[in-house]
């Protein structure tokens, strides 16, 4: 029915319809943008702490971003920076030299370069772990941990691996850069921990992992048959398969659990100790955050391969994603 206006003139009634052309334009805009909507979500950004050293362990200090290359889950990502790292540590030591306060002063030369750098906790371990300082920047309190590094009566039979399984509990920390240092002498405790079990933990904690032995720290143990007759031979026996087997469970974390952490493992004797813990000290400060971006969903244990186009330089890095 039309609509008079006063004069009497039929008016008019405004359509409700939007014009064809805005529909169109709107659809258009709206396919765009859940188009960029689903790239944003097909995309994943992670960010990787990288040593970059020389082939003498020295640390390479002007890498750029171009000179990175990253794949994760085989497929090539786009670096978007790198950086020297200023993510503060959280860094724990644990020091296993049967009680001989033999590693003192190469912790405190250790921990002394790292100071105002991050946060640091200590554990000693002649037989069964001792929690020395938790982690903390306070002076005093490492000052006085490393005090109770001094020699404290010889005992073999650390137990080791109890004491790297309660480590990976506190490790990561949102903000924080996971690091895990080991020293040891050797003639550690068997025990029934299972290596893989503890590498996993180690990838999901996100730490790096360095290892400093005393040269000969994996030598065999002695035979633990003592005697002659069936029964002592059947235990001496089993004696020794329950210690070969708590040493290839503690190879497998302390080896190639530290390279696939991105870490070291390194052997010394009593003249390198220092320069050794010194150098990894030094690694840390001038460790590298590399970040990238891959178009495909990352899942946790995805491979990832971080390597550089220089020649001549040692990159290490996680060989694994981290959760």
């Amino acid at each position: 029915m039309p609509v008079y206006s006063p004069s009497g003139v039929p008016m008019h009634t405004r359509s409700s319809r939007v014009p064809g052309f805005l529909v169109v334009s709107a659809l258009a805009a709206g396919v765009a943008l859940l188009g960029l909507v689903r790239l944003a979500a097909q995309s994943t950004t992670h960010t990787v702490f990288v040593s970059v050293t020389d082939k003498t362990n020295k640390p390479i200090t002007d890498m750029q971003a171009a000179d990175f290359e990253v794949k994760e889950g085989g497929k090539n990502a786009e670096i978007t920076g790198a950086k020297e790292s200023t993510t503060p540590l959280r860094l724990k030591l644990l020091v296993a030299d049967q009680g001989t306060g033999g590693f003192q002063n190469g912790s405190l030369q250790f921990l002394q370069k790292l100071l105002g750098r991050g946060e640091f906790a200590i554990t000693g371990i002649v037989v069964q772990p001792e929690k020395l300082v938790d982690y903390t920047s306070n002076t005093d309190a490492l000052s006085e941990a490393l005090r109770k590094l001094g020699a404290r009566g010889r005992q073999a039979g650390a137990q080791l691996m109890e004491a790297l399984q309660d480590a990976m509990k506190d490790l990561r920390s949102e903000g924080k850069r996971s690091v895990l240092v080991v020293m040891r002498v050797g003639g550690e405790a068997p025990s029934t921990i299972s290596g893989d079990s503890l590498r996993e933990q180690l990838r999901k904690s996100g730490a790096t992992l360095y290892v400093v032995s005393i040269a000969g720290a994996d030598k065999a143990a002695p035979s633990q048959v003592t005697g002659s007759d069936a029964v002592s031979v059947a235990q001496g026996q089993l004696k020794n398969d329950e210690m070969t087997s708590g040493a290839l469970a503690l190879g497998q974390i302390l080896g190639d659990g530290s390279k696939e952490s991105g870490g070291r493992n390194e052997q010394i004797v009593s003249t390198t100790m220092v320069p050794v813990m010194e150098g990894i000290a030094d690694e840390l400060l001038h460790q590298y955050e590399v970040s990238y971006t891959v178009s495909a969903q990352s899942k946790p244990g995805d491979k990832l391969q971080v390597s550089s186009k220089r020649k001549n330089v040692v990159v290490r890095a996680p060989s694994r994603l981290s959760n």
